[in-house]
């Protein structure tokens, strides 16, 4: 049985055919041209447009079972009331309202109030806040209606105006508790209901329309899968569905996700919590990782290094630089949009090899800084699962292990986003009864150790990661 996913990420549009058989059949992607996609706001028909582009890539003219949707979690299309695009999608890393939310997050109560209901701080990433920012800069918000990017390619290829409970959940439109579109905050917003997608589950599947059919070269009729988000997707790849396993995935941006029972909100608002495919999900997410990297080798070296003139050069336990990756602002744990990054404590005697060291320390030091506070709040995971561009350095992925001190599970999966939709669509299309039976990766998965002689040294580095960390404000 073969089965297709189709994701629209943050950079790319991804597809990846698999068959219950031989595994990964074909993988495509293709970056969003500037012209696309820049600065947190995209072409809603464009992106969606690559995204079918790159699934008849793969899947034109094979027998698909199933097609299942992937998207990111934080995203709002502006659609008019006969649900066509007006054109753009605003995104997590659109960072126009950074002042108009931290003037909001001076209002101690109302900061309060929205993250208690709805999991989601006052914070650039979330729909809320950049539906309030176009709000105030005189857009009419009445008379329009409102898809995130999966849900428009849904809509597109089933004629089914919904959004995932997962995907939306982390919109800062929904009740946390009630995973229903929370009344006080449209009120807020001056929107109706009746404005938004109604909330579907993963088995909320929709045949694929004839139009649907002919641009991916598939046959019609078959099941659909509403877009989840990416987070969402990557807990159920990476087998994360068990209360105490936590998965950390690294990529443009990193993330943090230990699986709850039930909605978990510190009193400090430092983590996020949004429902993710069959349950509540507690985490971090940073917006600085693999961004910061490609900032570091193209923008400011332009290229004049490889990766792996980095991977071979000598690991001396020497203080290095410290690199603050908020070259994006910061989300977790201190949701300060407009945080500034970059480095301090640079000396003579540091060279390329330490800045780029420095660099990806302070990168793991932001996250890592994160899972102390759930760490407190939860209790230390049984199991960590790390997938994501990280493991394509090993040297990296070692320091991850010495800096938590603790043995990590590396997922082998190439797309763990993308993985994850493939299985729901393995389950739309009746080749398995359980979407966190599927364990392929999981158990290929390589584990590394952590190196006892490197735990004081990267806690001396982390120190002074959290001396200059309230200094850059």
């Amino acid at each position: 049985m073969i089965v297709l996913a189709l994701e629209s990420s943050t950079s790319s549009a991804k597809a990846m055919l698999y068959d219950t058989e031989q595994g990964v059949l074909d993988v495509a992607s293709k970056p969003f041209p500037a012209s696309v996609s820049n600065d947190g706001i995209s072409d809603t028909e464009q992106v969606s447009r690559m995204t079918l582009e790159v699934g008849a890539q793969v899947a034109r003219g094979k027998e698909v079972a199933a097609v299942a949707l992937c998207g990111t979690w934080h995203n709002v299309a502006l659609m008019d009331d006969r649900l066509q695009p007006l054109g753009q999608t605003y995104s997590w890393n659109y960072l126009a309202p950074s002042k108009s939310c931290a003037a909001m997050r001076q209002d101690a109560a109302l900061t309060d109030f929205l993250y208690q209901r709805t999991g989601c701080m006052p914070h650039t990433s979330y729909p809320r806040q950049a539906l309030l920012y176009l709000q105030s800069n005189g857009m009419n918000l009445s008379d329009k209606r409102y898809l995130s990017q999966g849900g428009y390619t849904f809509y597109q290829l089933t004629g089914e105006y919904c959004d995932s409970v997962s995907t939306a959940s982390g919109s800062g439109l929904v009740n946390v508790h009630s995973l229903q579109y929370d009344a006080s905050i449209l009120e807020m917003l001056g929107i109706t209901e009746a404005q938004l997608p109604p909330i579907a589950t993963y088995r909320d599947t929709r045949p694929l329309n004839a139009w649907g059919a002919e641009q991916l070269g598939i046959a019609a009729g078959i099941p659909v899968v509403p877009a989840y988000p990416d987070g969402a997707l990557n807990q159920i790849s990476s087998c994360a569905a068990q209360v105490g396993k936590m998965t950390l995935s690294l990529g443009t941006s990193a993330a943090i996700r230990l699986t709850a029972d039930k909605p978990v909100l510190p009193e400090g608002h430092q983590l996020w919590c949004y429902y993710g495919v069959t349950g509540w999900m507690l985490g971090a997410a940073t917006a600085g990782a693999g961004n910061c990297i490609n900032w570091f080798m193209q923008d400011c070296f332009r290229n004049k290094w490889s990766f792996q003139d980095f991977e071979q050069a000598p690991e001396e336990q020497k203080p290095l630089p410290v690199f603050l990756p908020f070259l994006f602002g910061e989300r977790c744990p201190g949701w300060q949009d407009s945080r500034k990054g970059g480095f301090v404590g640079i000396e003579p005697h540091h060279s390329v090899e330490d800045l780029y060291r420095g660099m990806q320390a302070g990168i793991l030091f932001n996250l890592y800084q994160c899972f102390e506070i759930l760490r407190d709040l939860a209790g230390r995971p049984e199991e960590i699962l790390v997938s994501g561009g990280i493991l394509n350095s090993p040297r990296w992925t070692q320091m991850l292990a010495d800096i938590w001190g603790q043995e990590i599970a590396c997922v082998p999966t190439l797309n763990a986003s993308t993985m994850g939709a493939i299985i729901l669509a393995l389950h739309a299309a009746g080749a398995i009864d359980d979407v966190w039976s599927f364990r392929a990766d999981y158990e290929q998965a390589a584990h590394v150790q952590p190196r006892p002689e490197f735990r004081d040294y990267y806690g001396e580095q982390y120190r002074r990661y959290l001396e200059w960390y309230p200094k850059m404000l």
